[in-house]
């Protein structure tokens, strides 16, 4: 049976590390790879900007139903080193990813915009930051994000999260 799985690699290299995946094994061993992706929000001379960039760096996503055959032969492979083991994605962080970035984690995760308050609280929230309000351990509204802390990959994770406010246009 299919399913997803997740591989360490370098930060920063996780494209890499995809497109050499799809290249070097064998045709059939998995279905899908993805380095998941989120959208950032930052300022430049008063201008918002909206850039792609990685959602957990140094992880790869590969939906498989070998896995077995898909670690043996990237253990062979001198090309992987970086991959100790092809660890499955538990449900309850599947259930996350698939909120976050889609049935087949293949959108990015997108902006939340937000309304505020006289006190600079969120009055409300319009996007997938939504469901995690209660998580939120900090909110940086000069640099658009919000951190919020959930429990993912069998620890405490802290995801950010790209917010717009309400004045933003």
């Amino acid at each position: 049976m299919e399913q997803w799985y997740v591989l360490k690699t370098v930060p920063g290299r996780e494209q890499k590390a995809a497109d050499l995946i799809k290249r070097a094994v064998t045709p059939g061993l998995f279905k899908e790879c993805r380095v998941l992706r989120k959208i950032k929000v930052f300022r430049s001379g008063g201008a918002l900007h909206f850039p792609e960039d990685v959602l957990f760096p140094g992880y790869v996503f590969i939906r498989t139903a070998f896995p077995e055959a898909l670690e043996k032969e990237l253990k062979r492979s001198r090309d992987f080193p970086q991959f100790p083991s092809v660890t499955p994605v538990e449900p309850a962080d599947l259930a996350f990813l698939k909120h976050v970035c889609g049935r087949d984690l293949n959108q990015p995760m997108g902006v939340t915009r937000l309304t505020l308050d006289g006190d600079k609280r969120i009055i409300r929230a319009d996007g997938i930051l939504n469901r995690y309000l209660d998580r939120i351990v900090k909110l940086n509204l000069h640099r658009r994000f919000a951190l919020v802390e959930t429990a993912l990959f069998n620890r405490r994770q802290s995801v950010l999260f790209g917010v717009a406010l309400e004045g933003d246009g």
